[in-house]
């Protein structure tokens, strides 16, 4: 039964129907009671793809950064042309700025100001209006962990951070670096509950701030939903092409890895090996960063409904994070939400990534895939061939990521941990 008393706004600057890391929010707020929660996000940072083939939460939507435009409206009318218009234009401009590292700096301090302030200003008539009693702040460059901090510190109410990636010592444009570094330990102070997706963040926050915050910390696990891709078992079987696929949003952790593996397969002789990449990242800005389309290299689009299809149906399953990226830190605790796909899918999986990082040494630990922890296309090919030939070898891996997934990942499960953050009840 639904407990009126107990209603949570949540924060987030990326929120569903995003498509990529919001995901992971989605699946664990999917069955939730959609009165006991409201969802404040910013409009402009869904982009039109996602709009219109994304999953929209149950719950009612609070857009910090419009005052017209409503969850329920966009859905009825399928987004009208002046409202997709309007949001192509800020999202055309705001890759623009990305582009120039003077003017983002300089931009960047009135738009995530004017930002922290339609959080507050919104949250803040939200929690009057709708009688709520508590917060979720979740990570990002700034706005909603700042906002949703704001927003505590004044109403009172109850307050618990979700980390997706750990927040201070994380790249954030400017001026939302100077902040993190400034505010976090007052947020985490102020917290009742600082939700993490893996024990690699955890002992990362341990490691800083001693044991006593460890009883603060909770491990909620990218989560997916199993019922998506049951019985979807596929033959192993010898083939004159095969195909490796890259599901998810591609940025600076991905870059240097996902190059990797193009030059990889496009140096590996006598077997025909595709990649497919689908991202809701736009062909010219991966053009951009030098990943472009090729006779072996196709870039892609897909909603999440299409993606259990695509996933089950690859031979490979490739999960990347880069070396010499600008925030070790990053690398080193993450474990991308694509990886819970992955571990349910039944195919195998190739992890191309640092040997620092928790997703290697939580691979390794549990035997779930095969990991390249180095730089070297030669051991990259081979993993590669290894995969494709080796029958028993695989299906022992793909057996030991169900088992991950069971142990740590399923949504139905996940979701009730946060459900009672949500209640007041954990």
């Amino acid at each position: 039964m639904h407990n009126e008393f107990n209603k949570t706004i949540l924060v987030s600057s990326y929120a569903p129907p995003s498509i990529g890391g919001p995901q992971n929010l989605y699946n664990l707020l999917r069955d939730i009671d959609s009165e006991s929660y409201f969802i404040l996000t910013s409009f402009y940072n869904i982009d039109n793809i996602s709009a219109k083939i994304g999953t929209w939460l149950k719950g009612e939507y609070i857009f910090y950064d419009s005052t017209s435009i409503k969850k329920n409206i966009i859905e009825e009318t399928n987004d009208s042309k002046s409202i997709l218009k309007k949001r192509r234009l800020i999202n055309t401009i705001k890759r623009f700025i990305k582009k120039i590292t003077f003017i983002r700096e300089i931009i960047g301090i009135p738009i995530i100001l004017n930002q922290i302030i339609g959080i507050v200003l919104k949250g803040k008539k939200a929690i009057r209006n709708k009688n709520i009693n508590s917060i979720i702040g979740f990570s990002d460059y700034g706005p909603a962990m700042i906002g949703s901090y704001l927003l505590h510190k004044i109403t009172k109410k109850r307050y618990n951070i979700f980390l997706f990636d750990i927040y201070k010592g994380n790249f954030f444009p400017f001026p939302g670096n100077i902040l993190a570094n400034l505010l976090e330990s007052f947020m985490f102070k102020s917290a009742e509950n600082i939700v993490v997706t893996n024990e690699g963040t955890r002992d990362f926050y341990i490691k800083k701030y001693g044991q006593n915050i460890s009883k603060k910390i909770i491990i909620i696990h990218n989560s997916v939903f199993k019922e998506n891709y049951l019985n979807t078992n596929k033959i192993h079987e010898i083939k004159s092409s095969y195909t490796i696929v890259y599901t998810g949003s591609i940025y600076w952790p991905q870059i240097g890895s996902l190059k990797n593996l193009i030059k990889a397969i496009s140096e590996i002789e006598n077997i025909s090996i595709n990649l497919k990449i689908y991202t809701p990242n736009q062909k010219k800005s991966l053009k951009e960063i030098g990943i472009v389309e090729s006779k072996n290299v196709e870039i892609l689009v897909a909603s999440p409904k299409e993606i259990p299809e695509i996933q089950n149906n690859a031979d490979i399953l490739f999960l990347p994070l880069s070396w010499h990226t600008k925030s070790q830190a990053i690398i080193d605790t993450a474990t991308p939400g694509k990886l819970t796909d992955y571990l349910i899918a039944e195919r195998p999986i190739l992890i191309h990534a640092p040997s620092s990082s928790f997703l290697v040494k939580y691979a390794k630990d549990n035997h779930f895939a095969e990991v390249v922890d180095k730089e070297d296309n030669d051991i990259l090919k081979e993993a590669i061939i290894k995969l494709i030939k080796n029958k028993e070898y695989t299906d022992n891996l793909v057996a030991n990521a169900k088992k991950t997934f069971y142990k740590n990942h399923d949504a139905s499960v996940n979701s009730m941990i946060i459900t009672k953050i949500i209640n007041n009840s954990l």
